[in-house]
């Protein structure tokens, strides 16, 4: 019985890591003129920075690209450009935001 439940167990974690796959982004971002140090201090001064998230289709990696364009801290990125691949096949477009600077 415990061997059965065993088997189960490891066959059930393993199969539904099997389907999920690597969503790597590269993601720069353009500060406002005199923001610059404010707009890259989350990423340790890095621009571009590389992100990766798990993903289960190209469909939902292609979601997690655009969310991640979008600007969040208005006031202090002009624009946030998203380059995406999902298990090294690159999505083949950018995904870009644009925002006035204050």
């Amino acid at each position: 019985m415990f061997k059965t439940m065993t088997t189960v167990v490891f066959t059930f974690l393993f199969s539904t890591a099997a389907f999920a796959g690597d969503c790597v982004m590269k993601i720069e971002r353009k500060p406002c003129p005199g923001k610059e140090t404010d707009a890259l201090k989350p990423y340790n001064g890095k621009n571009p920075t590389e992100e990766k998230k798990s993903a289960d289709s190209l469909e939902k990696c292609t979601k997690i690209a655009e969310d991640a364009s979008k600007i969040v801290r208005k006031g202090t990125l002009s624009e946030k450009a998203v380059t995406a691949s999902f298990d090294g096949k690159d999505l083949g477009k950018p995904f870009t935001a644009n925002s006035t600077c204050k």
